[in-house]
């Protein structure tokens, strides 16, 4: 019996610990499916973000400006922006968007002239010539500093392209008239043109500034961004032409004295006064000796042997031509100094009568200087908003012949430009003669109107608007 008993209970035991051993497993079961579904998840996740990827705001944006080129910059980089639409959006779309930025910034700052080959044939033997100047004024962009702002979605991409546009009011409106439905492929292309040049002055950060456009000889005063007057002027030939550049205006001469140029004393002061022996007293003009002395002692005309100057090799002039103050000065009576390394200005004239005849041979004849057509309108301008003194005060000595300085409180940018497309007066799209050939060796590194008619018809088309 006691046996039974014994056995029974070992039994029993058995039966116990087999049952509760299955238990645990049943639960690691358990826990091992429930892991690998969680695990599916977690890759079913990532694949559909990987799927779903987003472009930035910032992106997006730019993508936006793109679309119309609204800073016409996009150049040479049309053909890599249309490959870009047509990428799903990734990691490696955004970093396509990244570098396009960058080229884009950088054709908006330094434009999309083909620079090397400008410069190549300015050196030529054509050109070489030529009293021919054209200063550039390129910029490096700091490639680190954009790209944190662009990876920035709290600053706009606007913003960002905004400080880097030409602050001349010409540049947006020239880019508002590019339409190839009214244009003709070659007044498209030189627009263009004209408005790549607009990115190379030099930035002021001011909506005032003066305008000396060389292809339409005028005048234009900005105050405030708007054209506070304009009127005409008389420029270089092509053989002694005006250099494009950007400076500041900052002090004129009332009466002033002319140091007449070397160039100018060879081929006509000299030669005139050979002729005729009054020559010199009827234009009040007196000889110093070129020495660093203004009170250097007059020169007798008759006491030199002017003809050995006259050669062509001859190239310097031991003697200085100075016409003093007087109503025949060829100055006129104010003289505007703007810093320049051509010894050229902008000055009254004599010969007010150019300003009625738009021929070339009128309006492009001076050697280098601008003639003004309202010289003293401006003297009044300047004297009443930029100088501490009264123009009152100023008009009475300019009525005396005396000559006098007068400085500038706040120096005024000025750009002479050569815009052979260009808004006038009336805000109309104006075209104008290449005179300096400027036109001619300026390449673009794309074909505009090409590229316009590309990007037009990409747009029509139903699933451009979806990428």
């Amino acid at each position: 019996m006691g046996n039974i008993k014994f056995l029974f209970l070992v039994l029993v035991s058995l039966i116990f610990i087999s049952c509760s051993k299955q238990v645990p497993s049943d639960n690691l079961t358990k826990k091992i499916n429930q892991e690998k579904q969680k695990n599916n998840q977690i890759v079913e996740t990532k694949q559909i973000k990987i799927n779903e990827y987003k472009l930035s705001k910032n992106e997006l944006e730019l993508l936006d400006i793109l679309k119309e080129d609204k800073y016409a910059s996009l150049c040479s980089q049309q053909d890599n922006y249309i490959s870009i639409l047509k990428m799903k959006d990734s990691p490696e779309k955004s970093e396509a968007l990244e570098n396009l930025f960058l080229e884009y910034v950088n054709n908006l700052e330094n434009s999309c002239i083909d620079q090397i080959s400008f410069n190549s044939v300015l050196k030529s033997n054509k050109f070489k010539k030529r009293k021919q100047h054209y200063e550039i004024y390129n910029k490096k962009i700091n490639k680190d500093e954009i790209l944190k702002k662009f990876n920035d979605d709290s600053i706009s991409v606007e913003k960002i392209l905004s400080n880097y546009a030409p602050k001349h009011p010409g540049f947006f409106q020239l880019v508002e008239k590019l339409d190839i439905d009214k244009l003709s492929a070659k007044n498209y292309n030189k627009l263009r043109l004209n408005i790549e040049r607009l990115k190379l002055l030099k930035d002021y950060d001011d909506e005032y500034f003066i305008k000396l456009n060389i292809p339409s000889h005028n005048f234009t005063l900005f105050e405030n961004g708007e054209v506070e007057r304009t009127f005409g002027t008389v420029v270089g030939d092509k053989d002694n032409q005006t250099p494009i550049l950007s400076s500041e205006l900052s002090y004129f001469i009332i009466n002033p004295q002319w140091n007449i140029p070397d160039s100018i004393a060879k081929n006509t002061i000299i030669p005139r006064a050979l002729k005729d022996k009054n020559y010199l007293r009827k234009k009040n003009i007196v000889i110093r000796k070129k020495i660093y002395d203004i009170d250097a002692p007059k020169v007798s005309f008759n006491s030199v042997n002017w003809k050995k100057y006259l050669k062509k090799d001859v190239k310097y002039i031991p003697y200085k031509f100075i016409q003093l103050p007087s109503p025949t000065n060829g100055m006129g009576k104010v003289k505007y100094m703007f810093q320049n390394d051509y010894a050229v200005y902008m000055h009254d004239t004599i010969g007010t009568w150019r300003f009625k005849d738009n021929r070339e041979k009128i309006r492009f004849s001076s050697h280098g200087c601008v003639r003004l057509e309202h010289p003293i309108s401006l003297m009044k301008h300047l004297t009443t908003y930029y100088t501490p003194q009264s123009y009152k005060k100023i008009r009475k000595t300019y009525l005396k012949g005396k000559m006098d300085t007068v400085n500038l409180s706040k120096k005024m940018p000025l750009h002479i430009t050569y815009l052979t497309a260009n808004i006038d007066e009336k805000g109309k799209l104006k075209f104008y003669k290449d005179v300096y050939e400027y036109d001619k060796i300026q390449k673009l590194n794309f074909i505009p109107h090409k590229n316009a008619v590309e990007l037009a018809s990409l747009q029509k088309e139903k699933n451009f608007t979806s990428f």
